[in-house]
């Protein structure tokens, strides 16, 4: 009697599930491996980020290090070469054909599989994950259940969540776009007034040169706490050499503030030797981790509610292309941004009049506007998440609550932490649930490493 091919539910189908399973499929199953990838919106394989169809949306990471394998970052970069062998490695290209990258290594993966794998699509939306003697059960919002060994969660990028002074007042008004990612949200906006957006990040930048496109002309208000924009890539052909930081960091106390301290006399020193703190960030890039596991509780806090504005605007940069556009809405005064918070609205027949209070004020100034578009950036506190999913595994104890609100506590290879704080042998997440433990978990590249360390874990349990 042959013993049945192992069941691994991976719930999502963006860029983790797919990475995932391109990881599996690298390692050898002697008693097969049967992948189900559970997406519940209409593109396998592209989720939020890759859904766009729309040229102006440009990858924040150049093709170069794009690759969906962890020991192979030029992968897309041959891929895309394959048609235009002239594409550069420093080239910023759309993300709607990083979708298409994306999709032709899922197509890969179901038609021509290795021996004994196999990799199946699931269009439902999973709202329980029951674990059993023998593995979990997932229950879908059709009424249909799978049974599977195990299951990861791989849920991407939650929506996000408005600031109440905005949610009370406007409700279900068809003025306050509360996800702007979500499908059509953008459609149809039409008005002759500014469009207020609440937020100055990238998903700003995304949604004001969208709607720019599709011909609002009435301009932009972006207002966030402290109204700083993402800095910019910059062009250079060659990678600059690396900045080795790690006698600075031996001696590192842990705090946030020496570490933004830290920071900028790296940077000035990077400035002296023809290299800049761009450098200097890149530098950290793999050892953002660790050096968030030493940081004590306080100073995780003191870093996000001091630090990580400035550290998100570095961190994460638009291409040059569009910084350049940026600019030019910037210069032409068809984006103002502002510094502080929405008070209060008034919602009024033709317009809404938003109150913004700014930084350091008390009185709040008034601007009459068509539209709020919510740019705050993802709700990563699951403890208090409606999806169903999530309520599910909270209902059930599951995992374990982040007193800091970012994430899902899990294990060193992710193993989500149930409410006792004990790790699952069946339920697994990677992405940006893992925020609370590694910081940094939205970027191709450190996903990329979570599922390839995800899969020869699973690979090893399968096998121990």
């Amino acid at each position: 009697m042959t013993t049945p091919p192992r069941t691994l539910a991976v719930i999502g189908a963006g860029f983790s599930g797919v990475s995932l399973a391109a990881h599996l499929a690298r390692l050898d199953w002697p008693n097969g491996l049967r992948v189900v990838l559970i997406e519940r919106g209409p593109a396998p394989a592209r989720g939020v980020a890759y859904s766009t169809p729309r040229a102006i949306h440009l990858l924040n990471v150049p093709a170069g290090r794009m690759g969906a394998l962890a020991d192979n970052e030029g992968d897309f970069l041959a891929w895309l070469r394959r048609v235009d062998p002239a594409v550069a490695g420093d080239e910023f290209v759309p993300r709607g054909i990083y979708g298409d990258y994306l999709t032709s290594i899922l197509d890969a993966l179901i038609a021509s599989p290795p021996p004994g794998f196999s990799v199946e699509i699931r269009s439902d939306e999973a709202t329980d994950i029951e674990p059993r003697a023998d593995g979990v059960r997932v229950s879908f919002a059709s009424g249909a259940t799978l049974d599977a060994d195990a299951a990861v969660l791989a849920t991407g990028t939650p929506a996000p969540r408005g600031p109440q002074s905005v949610a009370r007042v406007l409700g279900n008004d068809n003025r306050f776009i509360a996800d702007p990612w979500a499908p059509g949200a953008l459609d149809g906006l039409r008005t002759e007034l500014p469009i207020l957006v609440i937020g100055t990040g990238l998903t700003m930048v995304d949604v004001v040169l969208a709607l720019r496109e599709s011909g609002h002309r009435g301009g932009f208000v972006a207002v966030s706490r402290r109204g700083i924009l993402p800095q910019s890539h910059r062009d250079w052909p060659k990678p600059p050499p690396p900045i080795d930081l790690s006698e600075k960091l031996a001696g590192w106390d842990g705090t946030a503030s020496a570490l933004l301290s830290l920071l900028r006399d790296a940077s000035h020193h990077a400035d002296l030797a023809g290299l800049d703190w761009r450098d200097v960030i890149n530098g950290l890039r793999s050892r953002t981790p660790a050096l968030w596991a030493r940081m004590p509780h306080r100073e995780r806090e003191r870093f996000l509610r001091h630090v990580r504005p400035y550290w998100e605007t570095h961190r994460h940069r638009m291409s040059t292309r569009v910084a350049t556009d940026v600019n030019a809405l910037l210069f032409r005064g068809e984006l103002a941004v502002l510094a502080g918070e929405i008070a209060s609205c008034t919602v009024r027949d033709e317009a809404i009049d938003a109150h913004i209070r700014p930084r350091g004020k008390s009185s709040a100034e008034t601007r009459r506007v068509g539209f709020i578009v919510n740019c705050t950036g993802p709700d990563c506190d699951y403890a208090k998440s409606d999806e169903p999913l999530f309520a599910a595994l909270r209902a059930r104890g599951l995992y374990a609550s982040d007193p800091l609100r970012m994430g899902l506590p899990g294990d060193a290879y992710g193993a989500l932490l149930d409410a006792n704080g004990k790790p699952s042998r069946v339920l697994f997440t990677l992405g940006n649930p893992r925020k609370s433990d590694l910081w940094e978990s939205t970027a191709v590249p450190e996903l990329r490493a979570q599922a390839s360390q995800l899969a020869t874990y699973l690979h090893a349990g399968a096998h121990g």
